[in-house]
């Protein structure tokens, strides 16, 4: 029986600690016990893991339209440089004429749209200031100098939707269709197609901006403006390349 009790002392003795069972949760939480001081680096880390997964997607958006405008400037000038047979003439005549832009209203529009990625950037930095604030736990203060910033790129991306719309008009009132001749249709294409992704990216900002009278959470809208400014500046980059290959081919 002496035996049995000496055997039964030296297993109950514990290697680890003391404490028993009721360690466990506090070593699965990393001690401290207080489990709020440690929500908020994981609710950190989980935005800029969520910002780097929306990133690859914006990367891989960027390259198809990239791809697909590229296509239709490749198509632009293989349609450049068909030619048919003037019988009248006796020679081989190119199947195109020339375009008239209309420069005012297009120099305004580009103007609008470039100033319109400054003042989407200087939105994002405001934001990632406050989404900073804001996973530490304190309140994100109110600048001095703080202007509605986003605001004003959605206001100035409608302007610039309404700005092509005008021009589109200007060349229907000179009789210039989609159909009219080879310049006058890839102008269509290439500013449609531009005009229509230019409207996605806007939706998304308007979004962004909604969601601040809903109080939605500053690390939420900065993801959102953060991935949606690479679009947006992609676009003025690309509306850049499409007035620059109208304007030199335009003879």
């Amino acid at each position: 029986m002496t035996r049995v009790s000496e055997h039964v002392g030296i297993e109950r003795k514990p290697k680890l600690g003391g404490g028993g069972p009721g360690k466990i949760p506090h070593h699965r939480s990393y001690g401290g016990g207080d489990d709020g001081d440690h929500g908020q680096p994981d609710d950190f880390l989980s935005a800029q893991d969520r910002l780097r997964r929306y990133r690859i997607g914006m990367v891989v958006t960027i390259i198809a339209l990239s791809t697909f405008f590229a296509g239709l400037t490749v198509a632009y000038f293989l349609r450049l440089s068909v030619t048919h047979w003037d019988y009248d003439l006796r020679r081989s005549m190119r199947d195109w004429r020339p375009l008239a832009l209309p420069y005012t209203r297009l120099f305004i529009n580009t103007l609008m749209l470039l100033v319109s990625s400054i003042s989407l950037e200087l939105a994002r930095r405001g934001l990632l200031a406050k989404s900073e604030f804001a996973t530490m736990g304190i309140a994100p203060p109110r600048f001095k100098v703080e202007l509605p910033w986003l605001g004003i790129t959605v206001i100035l991306g409608f302007a610039f939707l309404a700005g092509q719309i005008m021009v589109w008009n200007i060349l229907r009132q000179q009789g210039i269709y989609f159909s009219s001749n080879t310049r006058s249709g890839f102008f269509y294409l290439l500013t449609g197609s531009h005009a229509v992704h230019l409207a996605g990216g806007l939706l998304a900002l308007l979004w962004s901006l909604l969601a601040g009278s809903v109080r939605m959470r500053y690390e939420s809208r900065q993801i959102a403006v953060t991935v949606t400014a690479w679009y947006w500046h992609f676009m003025g980059v690309l509306w850049v390349f499409i007035f620059a290959l109208m304007h030199f081919s335009r003879g």
